[in-house]
């Protein structure tokens, strides 16, 4: 099917098994070298490690794009100076400066749902050490139950 012998790579005119005005017609056999489709060919030696042409100028571009691509990845991960405790960028410091001071202004007030019910019940109306009602519509709130509380007992009373 082809021009030549696949295992020598000779034409059929110098490789055949039969006699040579024997073999069969063929044109002159050429070796087909396929065309480099890489584009992207740098003009650079490996084995001396330097460009053909213009390398001084090409070594300097290579680190400055180098350098550029390495400051582009550290800036992605790190943007805190860990020794002055601030954010290099001032945008992002001054929005962390606000979040903190409104997350102080209301710090601690959900504390108060992870006390015990009767601490949060009683304990928290009024401060036994000075003396001072802390919250008076809950005091009077309790103590308004705790007549209630007697005054059916003593309903109770009556009826038996």
């Amino acid at each position: 099917m082809v021009d030549y012998n696949i295992v020598s790579n000779y034409s059929l005119q110098d490789h055949h098994y039969d006699a040579p005005e024997k073999r069969p017609d063929c044109k002159e056999f050429v070796v087909k070298i396929p065309e480099n489709k890489n584009k992207n060919f740098k003009d650079y030696n490996v084995i001396s490690n330097k460009y053909l042409e213009h390398h001084d100028a090409k070594i300097i571009a290579d680190e400055k794009i180098q350098k550029a691509e390495a400051a582009d990845r550290y800036w992605k991960t790190h943007n805190f100076d860990l020794v002055n405790g601030e954010y290099f960028d001032a945008a992002k410091e001054a929005e962390f400066q606000q979040k903190r001071n409104d997350e102080a202004k209301i710090h601690g007030q959900d504390e108060v749902n992870k006390l015990p019910l009767t601490v949060r019940n009683d304990g928290l109306m009024y401060n036994p050490v000075n003396m001072k009602i802390e919250d008076e519509k809950r005091l009077y709130e309790r103590d308004l139950r705790e007549k209630n509380k007697k005054a059916r007992f003593e309903v109770r009373y009556d009826v038996e």
